[in-house]
């Protein structure tokens, strides 16, 4: 435009604009959040979740969350897309159409002891889709990428014996892990499923939260991961991980664990299962000396950990909360994280497999075992 307001811009400039702006926007960079107060959206109720699909019908439609640009620039499964009109005839004139597909690969390697391998390269592995070999684009180790993290506890009658540790370690492991940039949230749940702090830095916020949470009724494990996937982790870039404390007994929840598994997946976050209750002995009792202690669902706790690249680790005698958070913290300071354009172009929701393996023999690789591509 020139000094008169007349727009001087000719079409072919005019769209290299649009698509820039287009790909700044898509890249959705946005200054970090700073700590504060913990900010309800719309649907966590005062610690009451009638039912997830009503919770998230109501976020979707008035949550200040949904149209956020996230705090990083995205790298996972990102779409653009900018076209002109066809001239008279059929034929099209500096048409353009990008359409980009990254995905994200979180994932930790170990050698043959189980320690964990640092310093290597994207030269150092290879990953396929679905079998066919892919070209890694995006290498990064986790110094490199901010992490997001969300806590969540149960706060179920049945964790009342370890209720005080898990929260004195739970505050020394966020101490010990969050650094610069790094965000954290709290959910607790029983038979509702309460955002006790929003993301934050400021430890003392997450420590109070923490602090603050109180035993309840009902286990509703399903509904919390479902939420924590699809109303906050969902819109995140950089690395994500799910901390979930629990017993894995599922009582009260309105979703299905497929559900909750799908909001897993499509979250990209990785998720680190901490059982609270001892495997049945040989004399079929639980956690011993703790009257009405349930022996909760290990299965239920190492589906999500073993789908989405994380781990399961059980509180026992031999291996303290501490010792397990020390291990998690150990883990997140290891990963790596690639990123590839899947030559399957097609965008039809189906589940497609991945597998990243590393070059040296004797490495071990873990890393989430696929994804649901999108849909038109």
């Amino acid at each position: 435009m020139d000094i008169n307001g007349h727009d001087n811009m000719t079409p072919m400039k005019r769209k290299a604009v649009l698509i820039l702006l287009a790909i700044g926007i898509s890249a959705g960079y946005s200054p970090p959040r700073r700590g504060g107060e913990a900010r309800q959206p719309a649907g966590w109720r005062a610690g009451v979740v009638s039912s997830a699909e009503t919770f998230l019908r109501a976020s979707i439609e008035a949550s200040p969350y949904r149209a956020r640009a996230s705090r990083h620039p995205v790298c996972a499964c990102a779409s653009l897309g900018a076209a002109t009109p066809p001239l008279r005839g059929g034929q099209s004139e500096d048409t353009l159409k990008v359409t980009v597909d990254l995905i994200n690969v979180q994932f930790s390697v170990t050698d043959r002891h189980g320690r964990f391998v640092s310093g290597l390269t994207a030269q150092d592995f290879k990953v396929e889709e679905d079998g066919r070999r892919q070209e890694i684009r995006n290498f990064a180790r986790e110094n490199e990428l901010p992490l997001t993290l969300a806590l969540l506890i149960d706060t179920s009658p049945s964790v009342r014996p370890v209720f005080d540790e898990e929260k004195l370690t739970a505050n020394s492991f966020l101490e010990s892990v969050l650094r610069e940039k790094d965000l954290a949230l709290v959910i607790g749940f029983d038979r509702s499923v309460t955002m006790v702090q929003d993301y934050t830095e400021n430890l003392k916020l997450l420590k109070r939260a923490i602090d603050g949470l109180e035993i309840g009724g009902g286990t509703s494990i399903y509904d919390a991961v479902y939420l924590a996937g699809k109303e906050k982790l969902t819109d995140e870039a950089g690395r994500k991980a799910i901390i979930l404390i629990s017993d894995g007994e599922d009582t009260t929840s309105k979703t299905k664990f497929t559900e909750a598994l799908l909001s897993a997946h499509q979250s990209n976050a990785v998720i680190y299962a901490i059982s609270n209750a001892a495997s049945t002995g040989f004399f079929g009792h639980g956690r011993s000396g703790f009257p009405g202690f349930g022996d909760g669902d290990i299965r239920t706790l190492k589906k999500f950990s073993e789908e989405t690249g994380g781990s399961t680790f059980v509180v026992n005698s031999e291996n303290s909360f501490k010792k397990i958070f020390d291990q998690i913290a150990q883990e997140l300071r290891s990963q790596y994280s690639l990123g590839y354009f899947s030559l399957n172009t097609a965008r039809d929701g189906k589940y497609r497999q991945i597998k990243v393996t590393a070059r040296q023999p004797g490495y071990i690789v873990k890393s989430r075992k696929g994804y649901y591509a999108p849909r038109r």
